[in-house]
């Protein structure tokens, strides 16, 4: 269920995105590619709580689904990473909670579109 958020809440959300993120990089640096893919994921979930936050004052709850929906909505018809958000969630619950092992390719990639998404919110929140 979407809850209810104030946009100063906005800033708390992407610092909290940069620290997973940063901690996404410091498990690939030391070869932890599971761990830098789940951190990469959170961070990509958390940027998206702020772009949502920013745009409507509104944060999906635990729902893939609404998280999906809630970034087109928030996007309010002009350029969308819906596609970023779908990959972070479905990576994050199988890297996470399943016993497929990550590679340092995917790892890699994830983190870059991590860093790429983080600085796409803060451009579109002008943070």
């Amino acid at each position: 269920m979407v809850r209810e958020v104030r946009k100063e809440e906005t800033m708390k959300f992407i610092k909290k995105a940069e620290e997973f993120y940063n901690s996404a990089l410091e498990n690939y640096q030391k070869g932890r590619y599971n761990a830098s893919i789940f951190d990469s994921s959170q961070a990509i979930i958390l940027a998206n709580d702020a772009f949502c936050i920013f745009n409507l004052g509104k944060r999906p709850s635990k729902d893939h689904r609404e998280a999906i929906e809630l970034h087109v909505r928030a996007s309010f018809g002009k350029e969308s990473k819906k596609e970023i958000i779908s990959e972070a969630l479905e990576k994050r619950s199988e890297f996470g909670y399943t016993e497929r092992g990550g590679s340092e390719k995917e790892a890699n990639l994830l983190l870059i579109r991590a860093k790429r998404f983080i600085d796409w919110v803060r451009e579109k929140a002008k943070l």
